[in-house]
C-alpha cells in the first residue's frame, strides 16, 4: 500500500496544485488550455518521438496490446452507453459522453503521466498506440451514438472524421516520425536528443496541472447517479475487462 501511495501521491499533488492555483487567482481557468495545448501540441509529441525513434520498431507496435485495448474500449463503451440509455433515460447524446467518460482513458493528461512515473521506458510507445484505438474506435463510435446514426454511412462518416483529426494531431504526426526514424536506422544527434527530452519531461506536470485547474468550477448537482455510474464502469468494469480481454488473447 505505501508503494502505491509513493507512486500516486505525487500524481494527486499536482492536480491539486493545479486546482488551488486556478481556485486562488493565479490562473484562470482558460489557461488551462493554454496549459493543456502545450501539452498535446508540444510537449507529448517531443516526448513520442523520441521514444520511439530510439528503439526497434519491432517493439512500437504490440499487436495483442492494440487488440486488447480495442476489445476493452467496445465492451466497455457498449455496457455504459446502454445503461445510461435504458437504466438512467439519459438522452442519447448525454449518453454518449457517458459511455465516453466509462470507456474512454484519459491517456494524455492521465494514464501518460503515471505510465511515465510506473513505467517511463514504455510510455510513449503505450501512448501512441493508445492514440490509434481511441481515435480509430473510441472517438468515431461516440460521435456515432451522439449524432444519432443508426446506418453504416452514419458510423463510416464518424470514422472518417476522426481520421482525418487523428491525421492533423502532432501526436501521430510525431509518433509516424518517430517510426520512420526507428525504421531507417538514424541515429539523431545528441543537442535534438536533449532538447526533445527537455520538452517531454514537461509533459507530466503540465498535463496534470492543467488537469487540477478544469475542476475548478465544476458541479456535480443533478448528476451524482450519472458520475456514480461511470465512475464505477471506470474504475471497476474497465480494469476487469482488460485484465480477461489481455489473459485471454496471451493465452492464445
Amino acid at each position: 500500500m505505501l508503494d502505491i501511495l509513493v507512486i500516486t501521491a505525487p500524481l494527486y499533488l499536482c492536480i491539486l496544485a493545479g486546482w488551488a492555483a486556478t481556485r486562488f487567482g493565479m490562473f484562470r481557468r482558460s489557461d488551462m488550455d493554454i496549459i493543456g495545448g502545450f501539452v498535446m501540441n508540444i510537449a507529448l509529441p517531443a516526448l513520442m518521438f523520441l521514444s520511439v525513434a530510439q528503439r526497434p520498431l519491432t517493439e512500437v507496435a504490440n499487436p495483442t496490446y492494440l487488440l486488447a485495448y480495442a476489445i476493452t474500449s467496445v465492451v466497455v463503451l457498449v455496457a455504459a452507453y446502454l445503461w445510461s440509455r435504458r437504466m438512467n433515460r439519459t438522452p442519447r447524446a448525454a449518453a454518449a459522453f457517458d459511455a465516453l467518460g466509462a470507456g474512454g482513458a484519459n491517456s494524455g493528461f492521465v494514464g501518460f503521466p503515471l505510465l511515465l512515473v510506473v513505467m517511463p521506458s514504455v510510455a510513449g510507445v503505450v501512448f501512441g498506440m493508445n492514440v490509434i484505438v481511441e481515435s480509430l474506435i473510441t472517438v468515431p463510435l461516440c460521435f456515432f451514438w451522439a449524432e444519432r446514426g443508426e446506418d453504416a454511412t452514419g458510423l463510416l462518416r464518424s470514422i472518417r472524421r476522426s481520421v482525418g483529426s487523428m491525421l492533423r494531431m502532432p501526436v501521430f504526426i510525431s509518433l509516424l516520425a518517430g517510426i520512420v526514424v526507428a525504421a531507417t536506422g538514424l541515429r539523431l544527434p545528441d543537442v535534438l536528443v536533449t532538447s526533445f527530452d527537455l520538452l517531454g519531461r514537461a509533459s507530466t506536470g503540465a498535463a496534470l496541472f492543467s488537469v487540477g485547474g478544469l475542476l475548478v468550477g465544476l458541479s456535480i448537482r443533478g448528476n451524482v447517479r450519472r458520475l456514480i455510474a461511470v465512475t464505477v464502469a471506470k474504475l471497476a468494469l474497465m480494469p476487469a475487462v482488460a485484465w480477461a480481454s489481455a489473459t485471454g488473447l496471451a493465452l492464445l
